[in-house]
């Protein structure tokens, strides 16, 4: 304790000016990471905007708050698995179905709590008809996002594709549950 003290004293008597000056530095540093630290479906804001998902009645308002949601599940935590993950899209885009699921895999490989990669391949899976793929993929991004209302529509198209109706039905009113308005109903 008594070395502590002895610290202390050779520093001099601090300043309101530099003390107000490290607080503001704490704050950003702290800022910074807290942006850094979150990024997909562990975003804090999306707890947010799910509650406010619920009060919006229009599908036209809902619009924004949807895009936002969309823009914090594509976003990785990490720059180079975020290049990835862009080039998967890119490659799905061009209808590259086989490499984007490589691509898509790589980044799970990466970055496997990242629930927007897991639904990526499954989108893929459900587009070259590999429902099962699909579904497991679905499965996995749920585990991570249980409000994926993309992941969920997935779900529910592959079940009514396999003419199983009521499953598709159960789907869709989790999505409602979510929020109405992601339909316009």
């Amino acid at each position: 304790m008594k070395a502590v003290k002895e610290k202390w004293t050779e520093l001099g008597p601090l300043k309101l000016e530099d003390i107000i000056v490290k607080i503001i530095l704490a704050i950003i540093l702290i800022s910074i990471i807290n942006f850094s630290a979150y990024s997909d479906q562990n975003d804090p804001q999306l707890e947010i905007l799910f509650n406010n998902l619920l009060q919006i009645e229009t599908e036209t308002k809902a619009r924004p708050t949807i895009s936002k949601i969309w823009s914090i599940w594509s976003t990785a935590l990490d720059k180079k698995v975020q290049a990835k993950f862009d080039i998967g899209n890119k490659l799905m885009e061009k209808r590259q179905f086989e490499e984007s699921i490589d691509i898509f895999s790589e980044v799970i490989n990466l970055q496997p709590n990242f629930a927007e990669a897991w639904n990526k391949r499954a989108t893929v899976n459900y587009i070259i008809g590999n429902y099962d793929n699909s579904i497991s993929d679905i499965f996995s991004t749920l585990d991570l996002e249980p409000r994926h209302f993309g992941a969920l529509d997935g779900l529910a198209q592959i079940y009514f594709n396999q003419d199983k109706y009521f499953e598709a039905a159960q789907i869709y009113r989790k999505i409602l549950k979510i929020s109405s308005s992601v339909y316009g109903f």
